[in-house]
């Protein structure tokens, strides 16, 4: 298999639960989101007061439920677009969406996964539609990355293990798990085609003469402008440059990963 599916994985540690308001938000747009690339959600799931998690049929009782109460008393929210006639929601789908709020630790999480074959990677509509979920709501960072479908590139931004990981590869989620959300407010994850920084991030000390930004804006693999009403950065590296960096960066204490 060939085929391959991008990811853009937004999150934020100081802003307040997303709220009915917020689903609702999350709702229209990814609705539009998939009506603009020709597709439709054909699943819905929900976790919260009174709701399971599972992935039920649009139209259902589950998805009318949420939909009539405003989306209220949900706290994890999924869209899935799947294949006519699917009656294997979790495992054939070809776009989703989530969002999510884990009060332990104060994340909201959003997650967009679509098969490269409905969607550009890296192209103006991609970039487009990146912009839209940048405006859903505030975000403290994110990033964007490309991979073939069977490796399920949504799970490295749920932060999940699907069993076929490699060794150094499930080293570097444990250590994603593991980290506290103010060491990920100040670090990066890892160099991704697509990043979404803060000011923090940018201005990270890479040596005691460079920062963050000063290797971005030195590198001609790099794009670096700002977004998100001027409070995030968008740093693009095209694939060419991007094993340097994560090796220059790798010993500059920026990388989490």
């Amino acid at each position: 298999m060939t085929e391959k599916v991008f990811a853009i994985g937004l999150y934020s540690y100081t802003t307040p639960a997303p709220g009915a308001d917020g689903l609702k938000a999350f709702y229209d747009l990814v609705t539009s989101i998939f009506h603009r690339i020709g597709i439709a959600p054909t699943y819905f799931a929900a976790e919260g007061l009174g709701y399971k998690g599972d992935l039920t049929k649009i139209g259902g009782r589950v998805y009318t439920k949420a939909l009539k109460s405003g989306f209220s008393d949900i706290h994890v929210m999924s869209l899935v677009a799947n294949p006519e006639g699917s009656a294997e929601p979790g495992y054939d789908s070809f776009a989703s969406a989530s969002l999510s709020y884990v009060e332990e630790i104060g994340e909201t999480l959003f997650c967009l996964a679509i098969e490269e074959r409905f969607l550009e990677f890296g192209g103006d509509i991609f970039e487009s539609i990146l912009m839209s979920c940048i405006g859903l709501r505030h975000w403290d960072f994110g990033y964007a990355l490309s991979q073939f479908i069977e490796q399920k590139p949504e799970f490295h931004v749920l932060g999940l293990d699907g069993g076929k990981l490699t060794a150094e590869d499930r080293k570097r989620l444990n250590k994603w798990y593991a980290s506290l959300p103010e060491v990920r407010l100040q670090k990066i994850r890892d160099v991704y085609p697509v990043n979404v920084l803060n000011d923090t991030q940018l201005n990270a000390q890479v040596s005691v003469s460079q920062t963050l930004e000063d290797i971005i804006r030195a590198d001609s693999f790099s794009s670096l402008r700002r977004v998100g009403d001027g409070q995030l950065w968008l740093w693009e590296v095209q694939l060419g440059g991007l094993d340097d960096l994560r090796n220059m960066l790798a010993t500059g204490n920026v990388l989490i990963t």
